[in-house]
């Protein structure tokens, strides 16, 4: 549910990644004194339920995502292989779900895939744990690689609805400084749900971007203030209020 905490004094900011990684976020800027205006765009919805019964040499996971809705009982005959995570947060996610021998990618799909050509042999069988709506990179990346790569389609993100009264109870206190915006898919979905003039946006309002892929999903009035993050995860985006 979308939800907001009390002032606090430096400006609010909207964060709009799914639960539960919404509130970890919200709980990072009420420390550092700002109002967390929480507005989650999408929620994880399970696609698989079992794993191939194949042999591989390693996984491969670019979100934290692929373990919210996965038995542990089914990942259990893959926790001795190597797991290659996309970033830091996802590789605490693969370790909680039990797999010891996780790698951490640098932060975005390529160079994960750049550090899984470094590491396995040419044509290593690798399980992609993968969500069902993802950009083409790491894929093209793996394939152009000589690795062999089998998807499993394990999480979708599934839209959420609000009605227009939410937004003016959550926005009654005043605009938004900052919208901090993770993913291309919550670019496109912020731009739908709001108007381009939405009244809590003002001018002063900014879009932090992860990445200028998740930049160019805004309207054109929008990606002229929108600040792009120097590295694609959440680090680089809380680097941003140094900009303001």
């Amino acid at each position: 549910m979308p939800g907001r905490k009390q002032p606090a004094g430096h400006g609010r900011v909207l964060v709009t990644r799914p639960e539960p990684a919404a509130s970890r976020t919200g709980r990072r800027l009420a420390e550092m004194g700002y109002e967390p205006v929480l507005l989650p765009l999408a929620r994880a919805v399970s696609l698989a339920s079992s794993l191939p019964d194949a042999h591989f040499d390693a996984v491969a996971v670019t979100s934290a995502n692929a373990f919210l809705h996965m038995e542990a009982a089914t990942l259990r005959p893959f926790t001795a292989l190597p797991l290659f995570a996309v970033g830091a947060r996802t590789a605490h996610a693969a370790r909680n779900a039990g797999f010891a021998r996780v790698t951490e990618g640098g932060g975005d799909a390529g160079q994960l895939a750049a550090t899984m050509r470094e590491v396995l042999p040419a044509q290593a069988r690798i399980l992609y744990l993968a969500g069902r709506r993802r950009q083409p990179l790491f894929e093209e990346r793996i394939a152009a690689s000589g690795l062999v790569m089998t998807v499993r389609e394990v999480y979708d993100m599934e839209r959420i609805a609000y009605a227009p009264d939410t937004f003016v109870r959550l926005f009654a206190d005043g605009n938004v400084l900052a919208a901090l915006l993770y993913s291309g898919a919550a670019a496109a979905s912020l731009a739908q749900t709001m108007p381009e003039n939405a009244p809590f946006f003002s001018e002063a309002t900014r879009f932090f971007c992860i990445s200028d892929r998740v930049a160019a999903q805004l309207p054109e009035n929008w990606r002229a203030r929108a600040l792009i993050a120097d590295q694609p995860d959440e680090d680089g985006l809380f680097g941003l209020f140094a900009k303001l």
